[in-house]
């Protein structure tokens, strides 16, 4: 009897042998596959290994390269401290504690890997690859303290694979070279940790006001806990301050890895636990930073642009950029005229320049207190508007501390920036500027120095909120009633300034401040008439110009209306020569080429007229005088800027807490003029030797003459009355009516009227009568 064939059976085996087969098939495909892409993976990374630089072990040892910077001829002019100051120890001199903490916390297998703890960078790493799916990418935290030296020391701070491969490579091979002794004191000499600190020695001063061996288990491991973002668990900022907790978890944090690691007993460690909670930590906060720059003025606004660039260009974080700056051993090229710095300093300290006091209120030994006349101080600067560079940057004068205020500069991230109320300089930049550049006045247009009446000027007053009284008056407090655009602009009268500002057609505030902002001005969001039309301010240092603001945007007065952004320095290299930062100044056109050198022509008559010791040389300059004055109308500010064929610069005479400015031994008041003796005698410093020549005349200018009263095409009884003047206008903005105001009538001769007395007809009366004439 024969068998049937088992099909579901060899249905089976059939299936279930294709399936092996795939599965096998498959396996073969993976480990080929990972062998040549491990083979690939493999070329790759030795490639990159390859390019890494090579360890340099006195480099490695010798903590960092000081950044420093040079002058426009590439001289040194100062070594960069950064605000950070490191005292290095020998390792043994600095305790146990502060070793403990870091070990702990930053590298716990710091003496058993050999420079890569390959658990923490496979963990970072795969935390990285899922990062790339959830878009928040972390490559932060696997490093160890050798990695992180070669990272400060060697190569960018970028977080890309490329970088951690050479780190890792030249990890392993510092490793080699270096003891873990010499290692970790190098880091512990040299890490940033919050402050002025870099080191743990100088950060125990800092904090503690103690030497590193001497610091308490709590304090290390505050120190030690700082790393991980030092600006964040800086204990003096006011967030800390005002939120202690974020630094204690932190140190507790380190307290837990300290126990973890042994070194720390469960019994000490539930007692620092304690003590935080119920005592926090016991600061004594210490200055360890008191050196000055050569250069303060110049210098710390330097780093100060070179720091938001990096952080704005490259993406640098604040920590990042401190230790690029402690230990890149940076070259920042500046755009400073030493020679010119160094006069200009020497001019402003030099009283017999300034000639101006006021009153200091201070106390005697008693406690009374006690008025004393005080010189004024004085700020300066000086600017090549057509490449941006700034020549001359003074903020004081006979200043001797580091860190002071900077009269001549102004940052948002600089602490010590000043900004003042400008006084009348606001007015070819905020009126006149703007009302001849949207054609709202030529100079031509009538000038009505009267102040605005409420009763008669109801729609200007109203503009000003001014319906209570007559406003604004003029520094004399006379009035000339119809006069010229040029007269008003060379007499400063505030009563015209004000009236023109109406003029603009539009929002006139608006469209003002946004010409101000163009200029460079910083303007309250919401300014009034007093700020835009008389140059006053709301808050010192919040709003208003100094002397480097007003030089940039008078720069525009002689290059054709083009403001160009102030630049302290051209380039950034790092150690190795190669350029890191370009400083490529950003220019605008705010004013047409005709309206710039239409306020230029009038603001030469004010220098000639006003302050002609401002011009020494055969040099052409145009310039503005300003005056800022108190509650009272007495001077505080006193300004003057102008522009040459070569250089825009504005100078300020006053005091930090705006107090009125007095004639040396005298309770008069000073005058506008007095800027005139130093920034004559700098300028004519700065031209010395170059080319006379004057700011180019743009095409589509034309001289014609017009009414003083009407504005028209002067007639016959204009010229009778004596209101006839000439000046410059754009093409086709001259006039081209005759005079309204003026009129001539021929008189009505009757023929048939009888015949004087004496008069036979003849002409050859006697002259009685008609001597008129």
């Amino acid at each position: 009897m024969s068998q049937k064939p088992s099909t579901r059976k060899n249905a089976k085996s059939s299936s279930f042998t294709l399936f092996a087969k795939i599965i096998k098939f498959i396996l073969i495909t993976f480990i080929i596959t990972a062998m040549v892409g491990g083979i690939y993976v493999t070329k790759i990374i030795l490639t990159i290994a390859k390019e890494a630089p090579e360890v340099d072990v006195n480099k490695f040892l010798a903590l960092s390269q000081p950044s420093i910077i040079l002058d426009d001829q590439g001289n040194q002019m100062d070594i960069l401290h950064s605000d950070e100051v490191r005292f290095p120890l020998k390792l043994e001199e600095m305790g146990d504690n502060i070793k403990n903490a870091f070990i702990s916390i930053e590298d716990e297998r710091f003496y058993k890997h050999e420079g890569v703890d390959y658990k923490r960078t496979i963990g970072v790493t795969l935390r990285d690859i899922l990062g790339q799916f959830t878009g928040n990418r972390d490559m932060q935290g696997g490093s160890t303290l050798t990695q992180q030296i070669i990272k400060n020391t060697f190569l960018t701070r970028e977080q890309k694979y490329e970088r951690k491969i050479q780190e890792i490579y030249m990890a392993l091979q510092a490793e080699e070279l270096l003891t873990k002794d010499q290692i970790l004191a190098t880091y512990l000499n040299s890490v940033y940790l919050g402050g002025s600190a870099n080191g743990v020695e100088a950060a125990a001063r800092q904090y503690f006001n103690k030497s590193a061996k001497d610091l308490s288990v709590i304090e290390a491991a505050y120190i030690a806990g700082t790393t991980q973002s030092p600006s964040n668990y800086y204990a003096f900022s006011q967030s800390s301050m005002a939120n202690p907790s974020k630094y204690i978890n932190r140190t507790k944090l380190v307290l837990n890895a300290m126990l973890k690691n042994g070194k720390i007993t469960e019994l000490d460690h539930a007692a620092y636990m304690n003590q935080l909670d119920t005592e926090g930590i016991a600061f004594t906060r210490t200055k360890i930073v008191s050196d000055k720059y050569n250069f303060e003025y110049f210098t710390r606004p330097t780093i100060d642009q070179v720091r938001n660039d990096l952080k704005e260009k490259l993406g640098y974080t604040d920590e990042e950029i401190n230790d690029l700056i402690s230990y890149g051993g940076l070259v920042i090229h500046s755009t400073m005229d030493r020679d010119a710095q160094e006069y200009t300093i020497g001019v402003l300290n030099d009283f017999a320049n300034i000639k101006a006091e006021y009153m200091h209120t201070s106390k005697d030994p008693a406690g009374n207190e006690i008025d004393t006349r005080t010189e004024a101080q004085a700020a300066f600067s000086a600017v090549d508007y057509r490449t941006g560079q700034v020549k001359v940057l003074v903020g004081g004068r006979n200043i001797d501390e580091p860190s002071t205020s900077n009269r001549a500069y102004y940052s948002p991230t600089f602490a010590n920036s000043v900004l003042r109320q400008i006084g009348s300089t606001t007015k070819p930049l905020t009126v006149y500027g703007p009302a001849l550049d949207t054609g709202a006045i030529t100079l031509g247009t009538p000038a009505k120095d009267m102040q605005i009446d409420p009763k008669e000027d109801r729609p200007i007053a109203s503009l000003y909120n001014t319906l209570n009284r007559k406003w604004p008056n003029n520094v004399n407090f006379r009035y000339t009633g119809f006069t010229t655009i040029r007269q008003a602009i060379v007499g400063s009268y505030n009563t015209v300034s004000a009236r023109t500002l109406y003029t603009i057609s539009g929002n006139q505030f608006e469209i003002s401040k946004n010409y101000g902002k163009k200029f460079g001005l910083v303007l309250p969001e919401n300014p009034v008439a007093s700020n835009l039309a008389l140059g006053s301010n709301v808050n010192d240092n919040k709003d208003g110009g100094n002397p480097l603001i007003l030089a940039t945007a008078y720069g525009a007065f002689g290059n054709s209306g083009v403001v160009t952004e102030s630049i302290l320095y051209t380039k950034v290299t790092d150690s190795s020569g190669n350029v890191i930062l370009e400083n490529i100044p950003k220019s605008e056109q705010v004013l047409r080429p005709q309206t710039a050198y239409l306020v230029y022509d009038v603001l030469k008559d004010i220098v000639a007229k006003n302050v002609p010791r401002a011009r020494l040389t055969s040099m052409p300059l145009a310039g503005k005088t300003g005056t800022a004055t108190n509650e009272n109308n007495l001077p505080t500010d006193i300004w003057f800027a102008g522009v040459s064929p070569y250089y825009s610069a504005s100078m300020w005479i006053g005091s930090d807490q705006r107090k009125p400015l007095l004639v040396p031994g005298s309770n008069n008041t000073v005058i506008s003029f007095i800027t005139q003796v130093a920034y004559g005698k700098i300028m004519a410093y700065l031209q010395e030797g170059l080319p006379v020549t004057n700011v180019t005349r743009p095409s589509g200018l034309i001289t014609a003459s017009f009414c003083k009263e009407s504005g028209g095409i002067p007639n016959e009884q204009c010229y009778v009355a004596g209101t006839v003047a000439s000046d410059l206008f754009v093409s086709g903005t001259q006039p081209t009516t005759i005079c309204d105001v003026h009129t001539y009538e021929a008189p009505v001769i009757d023929p048939t009227a009888p015949t004087e007395p004496g008069n036979n007809g003849n002409g050859n009366g006697n002259g009685n009568g008609n001597g008129g004439n």
